[in-house]
């Protein structure tokens, strides 16, 4: 519950500050937009109550909220999204959405400095969330308790490790995946 509670009210407010200029500028994307943000939020509705979705559930979940972002942040935001076609995993709701909005909030997207996350699974089955690093010199709201929310959750639930590795050009997050039975 404690990480389902984290998807940041902020997201919200810049989806709407997307669309007003979007309105203004393209009203066939803004209605895309409208479309994929309404996807996004009935998803965060609907597993609300879930421990635990399928990971392509969840992946489906990832591109609405991807398209968001990269609406949002125009040529400045690449992913490169690499899964196999057939996996069957479980992940806890929303925790990519999680990192990928912890990663958009603490570096700097720029047409000088894009941002690159990469998303796949490695072969000790976890899931794999990388980005370059690009760090703001200035992050508003920050808790600090995101990752140590999700780590915690993830170690309870697998009894695997969550693995945090940063170094001066990369931050990696890898997830214990939970197999289906």
């Amino acid at each position: 519950e404690t990480l389902k509670n984290q998807v940041n009210p902020h997201f919200l407010f810049n989806s709407f500050n997307v669309l007003t200029n979007l309105v203004n500028t393209d009203k066939n994307l803004a209605v895309k937009f409208i479309k994929q943000m309404a996807e996004t939020y009935r998803y965060i509705l609907d597993q609300k109550n879930k421990e635990l979705v399928d990971l392509e559930t969840e992946i489906e979940f990832i591109q609405s909220y991807l398209y968001l972002q990269q609406t949002r942040f125009p040529d400045k935001l690449f992913v490169d999204l690499c899964l196999p076609e057939n996996y069957n995993f479980k992940i806890i709701p929303l925790s990519i959405q999680i990192l990928i909005e912890n990663i958009i909030k603490h570096n700097e997207i720029s047409n000088d400095k894009p941002l690159k996350i990469s998303i796949f699974i490695d072969e000790n089955d976890y899931l794999v969330v990388k980005n370059n690093l690009q760090i703001k010199t200035v992050i508003a709201d920050s808790t600090q308790i995101g990752l140590s929310n999700m780590k915690s959750r993830y170690e309870y639930l697998t009894g695997k490790d969550f693995v945090i590795i940063k170094s001066t050009e990369e931050f990696i997050v890898k997830l214990p995946l939970i197999k289906e039975k």
